[in-house]
């Protein structure tokens, strides 16, 4: 029967040390008031870490703070994908004045927040209720701001 050799110690790769590999993912941010110069995120595919059996989601930010392969881990690879997108969020808000992402509003650069799900599916279902509701109040008041004034049909100015 054969036996699987171990790789030494010694040539183990630091999680940190890993590469994008892969880049399933890619947006470009236009940098306020320097040309055309843009700023790069791109994301790279999940990877399931042989050592602790947990998945890792490769990310880069060029163009903004320090160029190096960042990872965002979860238990599979979907969280860490979902974390992933998270991090940019998070490293992208000290530099949200000066970056602009050609789909967005000023500000905006298209990473929104998710709902925390720390708490279990009680209190992330009440986080979401309160979201619907604010999102339904805002389109409401929208629809009321943007409704064309009805004029009565059939009768005309001035005549009896």
């Amino acid at each position: 029967m054969a036996t699987r050799a171990k790789r030494p110690a010694t040539k183990k790769k630091n999680a940190m040390s890993r590469t994008l590999g892969t880049v399933m993912a890619e947006r470009s941010l236009t940098l306020v008031g320097q040309g055309d110069s843009l700023a790069r995120i791109r994301v790279g595919k999940p990877r399931k870490d042989r050592a602790t059996g947990d998945y890792f989601c490769p990310f880069i930010l060029v163009g903004v703070g320090e160029e190096k392969v960042r990872q965002a881990w979860g238990i599979d690879s979907m969280q860490a994908l979902q974390n992933a997108l998270q991090a940019i969020r998070i490293e992208l808000a000290p530099h949200a004045d000066n970056l602009r992402w050609e789909g967005g509003q000023e500000g905006w650069l298209g990473f929104s927040q998710t709902i925390p799900d720390l708490f279990g599916p009680k209190f992330t279902r009440h986080l979401e209720e309160l979201v619907e509701r604010e999102t339904d109040r805002f389109a409401r008041t929208l629809e009321a701001a943007n409704k064309p004034i009805k004029r009565p049909v059939g009768r005309n100015r001035g005549t009896k």
